[in-house]
């Protein structure tokens, strides 16, 4: 006779109630999401540390050294917008992690043209504005549904919306080292389980 092996904590952790919007956040599991943010973590790192040792110049040509920090920026993006996607599930709605994630993404248009082309192209101001204006209202979205279900810690909440702030506009002073060991940290708890535990905590509070 065949028995499950699946324990009582896990079984509720994935009873979870996943968002409206559940298909795709649904296929974000968390240790996707957690692979995703050390892999934005790592990349944030290694970038904060280039832009310290190597500042950049007023050129407004782009070196190679400066494609390659762009480039690695770009993969850490699409990595965040899978981390909001996965830790919507733990939220009261999705709306947040989905304006977030196009902020992101959208974000990548003008790195990987700027990376290719040498030099911003002409379109990268206004694709740069409208995208971290979705990526900051998205966090704080996310922000906010999460702090509210309580499934998840503060201290893993609360410095979702200062990863951009350190990454886009304190990137030259080496912003990247804080967001990364932040997200490094983050997706360290998930892959651990530990917020699956909190929300069977929760579940089982009623």
């Amino acid at each position: 006779m065949a028995t499950s092996t699946t324990s009582p904590v896990s079984a509720m952790a994935e009873a979870v109630p996943a968002p409206r919007d559940g298909r795709l956040i649904g296929a974000v599991s968390a240790r996707f999401a957690g692979t995703a943010a050390i892999l934005a973590g790592a990349l944030s790192l290694i970038t904060g540390v280039l832009q310290i040792v190597f500042p950049q110049d007023e050129n407004p040509e782009i070196d190679p050294r400066t494609r390659i920090i762009l480039l690695m920026f770009t993969v850490s993006l699409w990595a965040l917008a899978v981390l909001f996607l996965g830790l919507a599930r733990y939220g009261r709605s999705s709306w947040g992690a989905f304006v977030g994630a196009a902020g992101t993404v959208l974000l990548t248009t003008g790195t990987v043209t700027s990376a290719i082309n040498g030099i911003d192209l002409a379109f990268f101001p206004i694709v740069a504005m409208a995208a971290n204006a979705l990526w900051l209202v998205g966090a704080i979205g996310l922000t906010v549904t999460l702090a509210r279900a309580r499934r998840v810690s503060l201290w893993l909440v609360l410095p979702l919306p200062f990863i951009q702030l350190t990454l886009v506009f304190f990137s030259q002073m080496g912003g990247g080292v804080v967001s990364g060991a932040f997200l490094i940290a983050l997706g360290a708890v998930l892959l651990a389980g530990r917020i699956q535990s909190r929300a069977a905590a929760r579940l089982r509070r009623g």
